[in-house]
Protein backbone atom coordinates (compact mmCIF):
# COMPACT_ATOMS: atom_id res chain seq x y z
CA UNK A 1 0.00 0.00 0.00
CA UNK A 2 1.63 3.21 -1.20
CA UNK A 3 0.50 6.74 -0.39
CA UNK A 4 0.59 8.74 -3.62
CA UNK A 5 -0.59 12.11 -2.28
CA UNK A 6 0.63 12.56 1.29
CA UNK A 7 -0.85 16.03 1.81
CA UNK A 8 -4.36 14.80 1.09
CA UNK A 9 -3.74 11.62 3.05
CA UNK A 10 -2.81 13.40 6.28
CA UNK A 11 -5.63 15.92 5.88
CA UNK A 12 -8.04 13.02 5.49
CA UNK A 13 -6.61 11.25 8.52
CA UNK A 14 -7.19 14.47 10.47
CA UNK A 15 -10.78 14.62 9.23
CA UNK A 16 -11.32 11.00 10.18
CA UNK A 17 -9.89 11.58 13.66
CA UNK A 18 -12.11 14.63 14.13
CA UNK A 19 -15.09 12.54 13.08
CA UNK A 20 -14.21 9.89 15.65
CA UNK A 21 -13.40 12.40 18.41
CA UNK A 22 -16.98 13.44 19.16
CA UNK A 23 -18.39 9.93 19.67
CA UNK A 24 -15.17 9.06 21.50
CA UNK A 25 -15.67 11.86 24.00
CA UNK A 26 -19.32 10.94 24.38
CA UNK A 27 -18.21 7.48 25.55
CA UNK A 28 -16.55 9.12 28.54
CA UNK A 29 -18.90 12.04 29.21
CA UNK A 30 -22.25 10.51 28.32
CA UNK A 31 -24.55 10.35 25.33
CA UNK A 32 -27.21 12.79 26.57
CA UNK A 33 -25.61 15.75 24.72
CA UNK A 34 -25.17 13.85 21.43
CA UNK A 35 -27.97 14.97 19.11
CA UNK A 36 -28.87 14.76 15.42
CA UNK A 37 -26.49 17.57 14.36
CA UNK A 38 -23.60 15.84 16.07
CA UNK A 39 -24.46 12.58 14.35
CA UNK A 40 -24.64 14.20 10.92
CA UNK A 41 -21.35 16.04 11.48
CA UNK A 42 -19.68 12.83 12.66
CA UNK A 43 -20.90 10.88 9.64
CA UNK A 44 -19.80 13.61 7.19
CA UNK A 45 -16.34 13.90 8.73
CA UNK A 46 -15.83 10.15 8.73
CA UNK A 47 -17.00 9.81 5.12
CA UNK A 48 -14.79 12.69 3.97
CA UNK A 49 -11.84 11.19 5.80
CA UNK A 50 -12.32 7.72 4.40
CA UNK A 51 -12.88 8.97 0.83
CA UNK A 52 -9.79 11.19 1.03
CA UNK A 53 -7.67 8.33 2.31
CA UNK A 54 -8.91 6.06 -0.47
CA UNK A 55 -8.25 8.76 -3.10
CA UNK A 56 -4.72 9.32 -1.80
CA UNK A 57 -3.98 5.60 -2.08
CA UNK A 58 -5.13 5.41 -5.73
CA UNK A 59 -2.49 6.53 -8.25
CA UNK A 60 -4.85 7.98 -10.86
CA UNK A 61 -7.10 9.79 -8.39
CA UNK A 62 -4.06 11.23 -6.62
CA UNK A 63 -2.72 12.53 -9.90
CA UNK A 64 -6.06 14.21 -10.64
CA UNK A 65 -6.15 15.80 -7.18
CA UNK A 66 -2.57 17.02 -7.46
CA UNK A 67 -3.20 18.49 -10.91
CA UNK A 68 -6.31 20.23 -9.61
CA UNK A 69 -4.38 21.65 -6.64
CA UNK A 70 -1.64 22.94 -8.94
CA UNK A 71 -4.04 24.54 -11.42
CA UNK A 72 -3.26 28.24 -11.70
CA UNK A 73 -6.87 29.35 -11.92
CA UNK A 74 -7.93 27.54 -8.76
CA UNK A 75 -4.85 28.83 -6.89
CA UNK A 76 -5.59 32.37 -8.08
CA UNK A 77 -9.21 32.09 -6.94
CA UNK A 78 -8.08 30.72 -3.57
CA UNK A 79 -5.67 33.59 -3.07
CA UNK A 80 -8.30 36.15 -4.09
CA UNK A 81 -10.76 34.60 -1.67
CA UNK A 82 -8.25 34.69 1.17
CA UNK A 83 -7.38 38.32 0.42
CA UNK A 84 -11.05 39.30 0.40
CA UNK A 85 -11.62 37.43 3.64
CA UNK A 86 -8.72 39.26 5.25
CA UNK A 87 -10.01 42.63 4.04
CA UNK A 88 -13.55 41.99 5.28
CA UNK A 89 -12.40 40.71 8.68
CA UNK A 90 -9.94 43.58 9.02
CA UNK A 91 -12.68 46.13 8.28
CA UNK A 92 -15.18 44.38 10.55
CA UNK A 93 -12.65 44.25 13.36
CA UNK A 94 -11.96 47.97 12.90
CA UNK A 95 -15.70 48.74 12.97
CA UNK A 96 -16.20 46.76 16.19
CA UNK A 97 -13.18 48.47 17.74
CA UNK A 98 -14.48 51.90 16.75
CA UNK A 99 -17.98 51.09 18.07
CA UNK A 100 -16.52 49.94 21.38
CA UNK A 101 -14.45 53.07 21.74
CA UNK A 102 -17.42 55.30 20.88
CA UNK A 103 -19.60 53.37 23.33
CA UNK A 104 -16.99 53.77 26.03
CA UNK A 105 -16.70 57.47 25.32
CA UNK A 106 -20.47 57.96 25.58
CA UNK A 107 -21.25 55.71 28.56
CA UNK A 108 -17.92 55.28 30.40
CA UNK A 109 -18.66 51.57 31.03
CA UNK A 110 -15.72 49.20 31.42
CA UNK A 111 -17.42 46.47 29.36
CA UNK A 112 -16.69 48.42 26.18
CA UNK A 113 -12.98 48.55 26.97
CA UNK A 114 -12.96 44.85 27.81
CA UNK A 115 -14.45 44.17 24.40
CA UNK A 116 -12.18 46.65 22.63
CA UNK A 117 -8.89 45.23 23.96
CA UNK A 118 -9.06 41.87 22.09
CA UNK A 119 -10.24 43.70 18.97
CA UNK A 120 -7.32 46.09 19.30
CA UNK A 121 -4.90 43.19 19.72
CA UNK A 122 -6.29 41.51 16.58
CA UNK A 123 -6.18 44.80 14.69
CA UNK A 124 -2.52 45.36 15.61
CA UNK A 125 -1.64 41.73 14.83
CA UNK A 126 -3.27 42.06 11.41
CA UNK A 127 -1.44 45.32 10.78
CA UNK A 128 1.93 43.80 11.74
CA UNK A 129 1.23 40.70 9.65
CA UNK A 130 0.41 42.82 6.63
CA UNK A 131 3.59 44.88 6.99
CA UNK A 132 5.70 41.74 7.51
CA UNK A 133 4.11 40.14 4.44
CA UNK A 134 4.79 43.24 2.36
CA UNK A 135 8.43 43.27 3.44
CA UNK A 136 8.77 39.53 2.85
CA UNK A 137 7.43 39.63 -0.69
CA UNK A 138 9.27 42.87 -1.49
CA UNK A 139 12.67 41.41 -0.62
CA UNK A 140 11.90 37.88 -1.86
CA UNK A 141 11.02 38.80 -5.42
Amino acid sequence: MKIYYKKKFWASVGSLLLGLALPGTCLFVGWERFDLKDGILTILLILCGVSGILRSLDREKSRQDRDEDRDERSRYNTLRGRALTFQVLYGLNFAILAACLIGWGLTDKAAYIQTALPCMALFIAGWITRIAGDFYYEFKG
